[in-house]
């Protein structure tokens, strides 16, 4: 429970850093856990969406179906 708390903590610290620093956002496809038919694309800060992709196995920059090279 410490740990989650501790994650989501930080999770919450660097996107809120992230929306009041920079308005730079990046697309994530974002397939959720158990439910891999529901994967859809956000839009997030870049910053976040590292700590995002880090959190969520199967989570990839870019956009749900899209064949064009992410943005780095």
């Amino acid at each position: 429970m410490k740990n989650k708390l501790l994650y989501f903590g930080l999770i919450i610290g660097i996107s809120v850093g992230a929306f009041l620093l920079s308005a730079d956002k990046v697309d994530v496809c974002h397939v959720p856990p158990g439910n891999p038919e529901n994967a859809h694309t956000i839009n997030i800060a870049r910053v976040a969406a590292y700590v995002h992709i880090a959190l969520h196995e199967g989570d990839t920059m870019g956009a749900c179906g899209s064949n064009e090279e992410p943005e780095k």
